[in-house]
């Protein structure tokens, strides 16, 4: 039998003997056990209203094994206390806490506990560290909540809702050193000029167009002439790099074998790959074999800046639910849109036939290829097209 119940019980039989009594005192103290429920069942409703939970964390972006210090704070602005409160929150298995009073592994999740003894209209703060070890999201939306009874009723979890997210980026796979082109003599190699402006030279003016960049305005030109001016640069020869990613579907039913490690080394190994072209300031672009809006492969246009590594590197953060493609058909694709004698890095863990055949007629057209293959924990590079490579270099000179 519950406190509530109870308290109907012992309210029902004080009624009856008032009833027949006609003792005023028994009515009143029959309808106070039924007060008594009744004000109980509409504290616990109303006390979410009065208890608040604020957690900050003091970093937003983090790479694997990152510790992140967490300040949590409980809020009670109500008129009672709350003694021996419970507040739980739900984490993923691969987050590791620290500093939290009690840490429970249930159901591959990871509950951490906290008890706060809260006066009435008062706040209570606590810091603790969680390391998290996996990409993604880590979000929280809603945190339980439990205290003793003010009105000697049982027990019940609340839920106090929250928000909190953190964006955990993908490890960067170590991978052998890869030739950019860089360390080339100049003149070695006939390039054709990419329209990628290097702003260390200036080569005139044009006019305003939407979508220019601000800081590229040449301001007293604009004064001179009356009308907004865009700086024009000198085309660089640096070549474009073009990076694909072999997204292998999470579970094959033919092969009766799941994908989701072999699929985490190609998301470290295309991480890599946009550190190093940060790191060297080579602009690059990114295609994926999974189907994004609509179209049946994702691509991210070229760029070398901090935002296109940021966005890049969000976006393979967040890559868990994917339709795959086949690489073939984007190398094909490549093939028809690309310019000639394009740098192409394939990150990918397995190639079959279509896909050997794709890359034979790219290197027919001058394209130099890589495959960095991670099917094994060390990866290892392949390279197509240098033979013909240096066939041109020798007949140029």
């Amino acid at each position: 039998m519950s406190t509530r119940q109870t308290y109907h019980g012992l309210g029902f039989i004080l009624l009856i003997f008032a009833l027949f009594s006609g003792n005023w005192f028994l009515w009143l103290f029959g309808g106070f056990f039924f007060f008594m429920s009744g004000l109980a069942s509409w504290w616990a409703r109303n006390l979410t209203r009065w208890v608040q939970v604020e957690w900050s964390a003091d970093q937003s972006r983090v790479m694997p094994g990152t510790p992140i210090t967490v300040r949590l704070r409980l809020h009670n602005r109500s008129w009672l206390p709350l003694p021996g409160t419970l507040v739980q929150f739900s984490l993923p298995d691969h987050v590791v806490p620290e500093q939290a009073d009690e840490v429970v592994e249930r159901n591959a999740r990871t509950w951490i506990r906290f008890r706060f003894h809260l006066p009435m209209r008062k706040t209570a703060e606590r810091t603790f560290v969680i390391t998290p070890h996996k990409r993604g999201v880590l979000w929280l939306g809603e945190a339980q909540f439990e205290t003793i009874p003010l009105f000697g009723e049982e027990a019940e979890a609340l839920v106090l809702p929250f928000s909190f997210s953190v964006l955990v980026y993908p490890l960067p796979l170590p991978i052998p050193p890869l030739d950019t082109g860089t360390s080339e003599p100049e003149g070695s190699r006939v390039t054709r000029s990419h329209p990628i402006e290097d702003v260390t030279f200036l080569r005139g003016v044009r006019a305003y167009s939407p979508g220019d960049r601000l800081k590229h305005i040449h301001w007293k030109a604009s004064a001179k002439t009356g009308l907004l001016q865009t700086r024009l640069f000198e085309p660089t020869a640096n070549p474009k790099w073009i990076v694909i990613g072999h997204i292998l579907p999470s579970y094959e039913p033919v092969l009766q074998k799941h994908n989701d490690a072999v699929n985490e080394r190609t998301i470290s190994g295309l991480a890599a790959l946009s550190v190093l072209c940060r790191r060297q300031s080579l602009s690059y672009e990114l295609l994926l074999t999974v189907r994004q809006r609509g179209r049946e492969h994702y691509h991210q246009t070229a760029g070398s800046g901090k935002a296109h590594h940021i966005q890049i590197m969000t976006h393979l953060a967040k890559l868990h639910q994917y339709a795959p493609t086949s690489l073939a058909a984007v190398l094909h694709r490549l093939e028809q849109q690309s310019a000639a004698e394009a740098r192409i890095v394939i990150v990918t863990p397995r190639l079959d036939e279509p896909a050997l055949e794709m890359i034979e007629r790219l290197t027919r057209r001058g394209h130099h290829i890589t495959v960095l293959d991670v099917s094994q924990d060390q990866p290892v590079i392949r390279r197509y097209g240098l033979a013909a490579a240096n066939q041109r270099r020798v007949s140029c000179r």
